[in-house]
């Protein structure tokens, strides 16, 4: 019993005495940049704007005749579909910060950034943010999902990250 005993604590032991110091890598560095923006700025930058060609699709939602397409940290195109041979790109909702929506009862759902916010359709010719929840999401993470510590000096003393860039090679 106590020969098991013995081998039991040299077991435990074994794995302090193989352990170096110094050798252990350093935590990943984020290849990306964050995009800030100040609350004000985000909170008034919802706008309709001409439509655009889709350059970094996301998630696709179809509302009706219509197909609404997230472009990453973008916003949302608006895609008139009731040809399905000759769909036409009909406008742009600017949302910075938005990779996720959802639609019910003529409401378009949208992040902005770290906010989540309501957007009235009315036929799709006027939308309108109907209710913005602040704060309701988490700050955005950089694509390569890696924590990124950035200098805010500079950037407003409420900066929100609504994007995130590829780093220039130094």
């Amino acid at each position: 019993m106590r020969k098991q005993a013995k081998n039991f604590l040299l077991l435990l032991l074994m794995p302090l005495l193989c352990s170096c110091p110094g050798s252990v890598d350093p935590m990943p560095e984020s290849a990306y940049a964050p995009i800030l923006m100040s609350r004000q700025q985000l909170e008034s930058s919802i706008l309709k704007k001409e439509p655009r060609t889709i350059s970094n699709p996301g998630k696709i939602y179809r509302y009706g005749s219509y197909i609404l397409i997230n472009e990453q940290y973008k916003g949302v195109h608006i895609i008139n579909n009731q040809n399905p041979k000759m769909p036409v790109n009909m406008a742009f909702i600017q949302v910075p910060g938005c990779v996720d929506m959802a639609v019910k009862d003529d409401v378009l759902y949208v992040d902005n950034a770290v906010d989540l916010v309501a957007i009235k359709l009315s036929g799709m010719e006027d939308i309108q943010v109907a209710k913005r929840v602040r704060d309701a999401l988490p700050s955005l993470l950089p694509p390569d999902n890696l924590e990124v510590y950035y200098n805010r000096a500079g950037a407003p003393e409420d900066a929100i990250v609504v994007g995130w860039e590829l780093k220039k090679p130094e």
